[in-house]
């Protein structure tokens, strides 16, 4: 879709311009949650060494994510040492959910942030339409010069 041409007094309004933000920030810190927990459960079917650095942060940063979510379902036993944790795969799709939402939200104040410029246009080119049919009304509405005999 080729960009518009704005006139450079259009100016989206600053509320949504500031909740499109925050609903990004939203978004982007549902997935992470998502990638997270994904990662947590990679980690935990494969019985991962949460000692080391890395899973150790994956494991505690999931947490917080996952304890709405905790007890819902019993994690399941994979292998000798791992475990399936279902309720981080339950989180997972229900954050998937929320994601969409946002997803959604984010479309919903791009189009009103979209109509608004395109609203503001609109005035501006009606304003300067109206201000040439003006001129042409004035110039047509002169008496007409006497010609000097």
């Amino acid at each position: 879709m080729a960009e518009r041409y704005y006139d450079p007094r259009v100016k989206a309004p600053g509320f949504l311009k500031f909740s499109k933000v925050i609903v990004w920030l939203l978004y982007l810190w549902i997935l992470f949650g998502i990638i997270m927990l994904v990662l947590r459960v990679f980690l935990l079917a494969f019985s991962a060494n949460t000692a080391t650095g890395f899973a150790h942060f994956v494991i505690n940063t999931s947490d917080d994510y996952l304890q709405p979510f905790r007890g819902i379902f019993p994690p399941h036993k994979v292998g000798d040492t791992g475990y399936l944790d279902v309720s981080a795969l339950f989180a997972i799709i229900i954050l998937l959910f929320v994601a969409w939402g946002f997803n959604t939200l984010i479309s919903y104040i791009q189009d009103k942030i979209d109509l608004s410029k395109d609203t503001q246009q609109h005035e501006i080119d009606e304003a300067k339409l109206q201000r040439r049919r003006q001129q042409t009304t004035a110039k047509t509405t002169r008496p007409p010069r006497r010609v000097a005999s």
